[in-house]
């Protein structure tokens, strides 16, 4: 596999999937791409940016990148290293959300400094009382092709 830049058909479709998920990109013209048998990896620079199997998952590295401002979710210090392992994110884990966050949304979980750890998808609406109501708020998506 050998990396290009992206061609303009697919900083059209990239750009396109980013909006899509609340990422404002205005330089997605200088990010490469490697073409895989199951799926793309973006790179911008020597940052691995993200992978699109059936669409695109950024990972934590271009997240801090484009802090998106929309759709996120912090969380206490005891989930960090539970999320940075992949796992699912609990609402007795959650200390705020955005309010524009519903089921099925793509979400972006930071820790209290405002680091990006993880790219999810909602399990729940917003609610500001999330943590009384225990259980799962978000699945992790996982930068694999698998």
């Amino acid at each position: 596999m050998s990396k290009h830049y992206l061609s303009k058909k697919e900083i059209k479709g990239l750009s396109s999937s980013l909006e899509e998920i609340g990422i404002s990109y205005p330089d997605v013209d200088k990010m490469q791409v490697e073409e895989g048998k199951n799926g793309n990896l973006y790179y911008l620079g020597r940052t691995f940016a993200g992978i699109w199997t059936d669409r695109f998952i950024p990972t934590p590295d271009f997240l801090n990148i484009v802090k998106p401002e929309v759709k996120k979710i912090v969380v206490d210090s005891g989930a960090v290293p539970h999320i940075m392992n992949g796992a699912n994110l609990f609402s007795k884990g959650i200390l705020s959300m955005s309010p524009d966050i519903k089921k099925g949304d793509y979400i972006f979980i930071q820790d209290e400094s405002g680091r990006f750890l993880a790219t999810g998808i909602s399990s729940v609406d917003s609610d500001p009382e999330i943590r009384k109501k225990g259980g799962e708020a978000a699945k992790t998506l996982r930068l694999s092709f698998t």
